[in-house]
């Protein structure tokens, strides 16, 4: 009787964790943007240890449209905060341990999502922490975000008056409109040049600028080339294998 009433508590939570992860993954799918803040409360300085702009990297993996509070954003991100989600990361440290929550509100305050906790132990500040949001983040794996073209908590609020933006507005946005992709790489600013990193982070290329910002001397892996633009963040890596030309296309976010 005891193990039966153990089965069919278990059954309950699963079935409950189950729906939980359901209703999030369908509110989330209500909002295209995000906007992640340039400092986190538990830290120092602006992305110190470059958290802030992993926390943007990781958003846009999974499909979000991300900026940071202090970008200009384009029309179709301003107006009102309802069409956004505002992303914070809550840590829990000690000696032994860094634990990281990411955690998704919208206009009104309200928690939309909260991610299960990343952990890690390693004693180095800027690994520990790197590690524990790249766990923290696995929690969107299950969720497959897609934008459903709703807006935000708009539709709930009945049409009500909602709170005015006060992030600021770029009337001519420059940048093309990029899907991102999981298989995008993203560019960190190095001396001379960029390195491309995927959502480990691991470093995959090496770029050094040239005369022209749309042509890099590439190096991966020991093999070098040049690295050329093709439009609306589509790059291809040209290099030669035993006299012969070879061309690999990368999708990279600047």
């Amino acid at each position: 009787m005891k193990k039966l009433f153990t089965v069919f508590a278990l059954l309950i939570a699963l079935t409950f964790q189950a729906q939980t992860s359901d209703d999030a993954h369908q509110t989330l799918n209500n909002y295209k943007f995000v906007i992640v803040p340039s400092k986190f409360s538990f830290l120092k300085e602006p992305d110190q240890f470059q958290l802030n702009m992993f926390t943007k990297m990781y958003f846009e993996k999974y499909g979000f449209k991300v900026f940071y509070d202090t970008d200009l954003l384009p029309p179709e991100a301003a107006g009102d905060n309802c069409n956004k989600l505002f992303a914070d990361v809550i840590a829990e440290t000690n000696m032994f341990v860094t634990k990281l929550t990411v955690v998704l509100r919208d206009c009104v305050n309200k928690e939309v999502y909260r991610s299960d906790k990343g952990a890690s132990r390693d004693k180095d500040y800027k690994i520990s922490y790197r590690q524990a949001l790249r766990e923290a983040f696995k929690s969107f794996d299950t969720l497959v975000y897609e934008y459903n073209g709703k807006d935000g908590i708009r539709g709930e609020l009945g049409g009500a008056a909602l709170p005015a933006s006060k992030l600021k507005t770029a009337p001519n946005p420059q940048k093309d409109d990029v899907i991102v992709d999981k298989n995008t790489l993203f560019a960190q600013p190095i001396e001379n040049g960029f390195q491309l990193v995927n959502s480990e982070p691991k470093v995959i290329y090496k770029l050094k600028k040239t005369s022209s910002d749309q042509v890099f001397l590439a190096e991966k892996d020991g093999q070098t080339g040049t690295f050329i633009a093709k439009g609306k963040g589509k790059w291809v890596f040209e290099y030669y294998v035993n006299g012969q030309l070879k061309t690999d296309e990368v999708s990279v976010k600047f």
